[in-house]
């Protein structure tokens, strides 16, 4: 056998919160509480139903020092699902060995300037923990120093290190966070490809408009862009850039308010794209709108404004005297407008 199979994790960071979903409903508020751990059980699934032989851990386990003690125990119990399975769990991070001992886990520990050596065995596969000088030839090698390159030995780099498993908020960005790797020891080949185990995906996406786009018509492309970015599997979590030249005719003018906008979009979540949920809408830098066709909405806050302004003065006047001045819609709005204008120009 000369084939092994594992699966690359970045860093689990059991213990921490998913933050920015505060104005978010309470099904998703449940599952972003556990997605950490989740997305953790996920991970332990995909490599037993892949067939691996063992699960490589290279970033922290947790955040926090605090938090390590109760996440070591979880992981231990979880671990039982890879004992039964016979795939064993490789611990690289920096609190690999404070894990190990804190929650009792029966796990392979590579410390800091130590690499995996991985050889092919006619039962399955051997792993020892070896510094790097003494990789044998034929095997894999994990976590040797970077850009190293030895002869006949497969040296495997750590791309997701930089990718959590899970993220916590859309401003993290990095590679995936899990990998699931194919190496021929005998034709000293490798394959990799992502595996997706998060529960809760944090994506950016840019929404370009045509020109002459209007609020109805965007909200339709939005409500669309969302039926496709639901997957089968987990919940997006979108926030919308939009991008083009819009018009406001008619009353939709007040869809251009990007909270308004987002509010009507939260209400058709229901209406069958459950599966990404808008976080946040904002309206690009290079966003336009186009006057002429929406110059009646302008005009009607405009004389809604004025009107207003109108009734409060006269309503203190009649107080002291009778009212004076023409009727609204008689002509009055136009000096009223004038007064309104005059301090912004």
């Amino acid at each position: 056998m000369s084939l092994v199979r594992f699966v690359h994790a970045g860093s689990l960071r059991l213990g921490s919160p998913i933050v920015g979903l505060a104005d978010s409903p309470e099904w998703l508020r449940r599952i972003a509480a556990s997605a950490v751990r989740q997305s953790v059980i996920q991970l332990f699934d995909a490599a037993v139903a892949a067939g691996c032989q063992f699960v490589y851990v290279a970033g922290r386990l947790t955040e926090h020092s605090e938090d390590l003690a109760l996440a070591a125990q979880w992981l231990a119990a979880q671990q039982e699902r890879l004992r039964v399975a016979g795939v064993q769990l490789v611990l690289a991070g920096a609190d690999a060995a404070a894990a190990a001992s804190a929650g009792g886990l029966s796990a392979v520990v590579v410390l800091a300037g130590q690499c995996l050596q991985v050889q092919a065995e006619l039962t399955g596969c051997r792993l020892s923990v070896v510094s790097p000088d003494r990789i044998a030839s034929g095997a894999l090698c994990l976590g040797a120093d970077r850009g190293r390159t030895l002869p006949g030995v497969i040296c495997f780099q750590s791309p997701a290190d930089g990718g959590p498993l899970q993220p916590l908020s859309a401003a993290e960005s990095g590679g995936p966070g899990c990998l699931l790797c194919d190496a021929d020891l005998q034709r000293q080949s490798l394959s990799v490809r992502p595996c997706a185990v998060e529960v809760l995906r944090f994506v950016r996406e840019r929404l370009t408009c045509p020109d002459g786009t209007t609020p109805q018509q965007l909200l339709q492309m939005l409500n669309a862009a969302s039926r496709s970015l639901a997957g089968s599997r987990g919940t997006t979590v979108v926030d919308w850039e939009i991008d083009g030249r819009l018009t406001a005719p008619g009353p939709g003018g007040a869809l251009l308010c990007e909270l308004e906008l987002l509010r009507e979009l939260r209400a058709g979540v229901c209406a069958g794209h459950a599966g990404a949920w808008p976080a946040r809408i904002r309206f690009s830098d290079r966003s336009e709108l186009s006057l002429e066709p929406g110059m009646e909405v302008l005009c009607r806050e405009l004389t809604d404004t004025v009107q207003r302004r109108y009734l409060r003065r006269q309503a203190v006047q009649s107080a002291c005297c009778p009212l004076q001045g023409l009727p609204l819609g008689a002509g009055s709005e136009v000096p009223e407008t004038l007064r309104v204008l005059w301090p912004a120009a």
